[in-house]
């Protein structure tokens, strides 16, 4: 069969794709506020491109839920959807469960060891206070399950939601004591669960896991 005479390149990011993944970080982690007007003028001079990638990814940001675009005037930051807060985990949590439900025939003792190593780092983050380390490690556990369930449109789909519960996680669970303590033992029940054949119990302390933040997301909103 034909092969590559070179080994392939990553292929780098076009203009539109760089400058949506940099404005969809900064929305996300607060560096561009809500309601933030946004200039395709000063941004495109920012990314040193012209003005037509940088509406292409405005447009994206805009179907995302990001921005918001007002033809012929202006485009904004959207504001997070509060009102649906509960809502967002709750799909979530049902995404989630899924992930647990197809991962679970493809799970290995290597799959088992490297969720324990992920729960120990995100235990350690929790006991140390890091907040952007509990974030890391907290995604990382969940992503090894969702690699294994092997399924493109679920992924494609807990990253849309996953955006935006990193932006409310941003705004509303600003230090150590907002993140739930007891999470990291709902993963280590979930790692057990799975270790020993009871798939049930996996996936539904999967849905505790992400309902009991919803929560600690109302507590939060009530102070």
């Amino acid at each position: 069969m034909p092969i590559p005479k070179m080994p392939s390149k990553s292929v780098p990011l076009t203009a539109k794709e760089r400058v949506y993944s940099e404005l969809k970080e900064w929305i996300v982690d607060g560096t561009l506020k809500e309601r933030e007007k946004l200039s395709d003028r000063e941004i495109a001079n920012y990314f040193s491109v012209s003005r037509t990638p940088v509406r292409e990814a405005l447009q994206l940001l805009s179907e995302q839920k990001l921005v918001s675009i007002y033809p012929g005037r202006e485009s904004l930051v959207a504001p997070a959807d509060r009102a649906n807060n509960a809502h967002i985990y709750a799909i979530m949590a049902e995404l989630q469960v899924l992930a647990v439900r197809f991962a679970y025939p493809n799970i290995t003792d290597e799959i088992i060891g490297e969720l324990e190593n992920s729960n120990c780092r995100f235990s350690k983050a929790l006991q140390a206070g890091n907040l952007d380390k509990m974030r890391e490690h907290d995604l990382a556990f969940h992503k090894i399950i969702i690699q294994a369930a092997g399924n493109v449109f679920l992924t494609d789909f807990i990253e849309t939601i996953n955006t935006h519960i990193d932006r409310i996680e941003h705004l509303f669970f600003s230090n150590k004591s907002h993140y739930r303590i007891n999470s990291a033992d709902e993963h280590q029940t979930i790692i057990a669960a799975l270790k020993h054949g009871n798939p049930t119990e996996a996936e539904n302390t999967m849905r505790v896991n992400w309902l009991n933040t919803i929560e600690a997301l109302k507590s939060k909103e009530n102070r």
